[in-house]
């Protein structure tokens, strides 16, 4: 399993949340919540050890500098 971060765009700008990355498609990637973590849209949350496929391009293998890390 390899660790990775979730990235969303809201309102409030542009954050990052730290998720294990389960598996891959072409078009989706599988994480695994290590913390509460929100989803984008209204999704809502996702629960610690939950696991829930989003887009590949919301996803980065690395932390990205001056982007805010939330923690739920």
């Amino acid at each position: 399993m390899k660790a990775g971060w979730l990235q969303l765009d809201g309102w409030h700008g542009r954050t990052q949340q730290e998720v294990e990355i389960v598996g891959e498609t072409s078009q989706r990637v599988r994480i695994r919540a290590l913390t509460k973590t929100m989803l984008a849209g209204r999704r809502g949350y996702l629960a610690v050890g939950a696991v829930a496929l989003v887009p590949c391009h919301a996803v980065r293998a690395e932390q990205v500098p001056g982007v805010a890390v939330v923690e739920f």
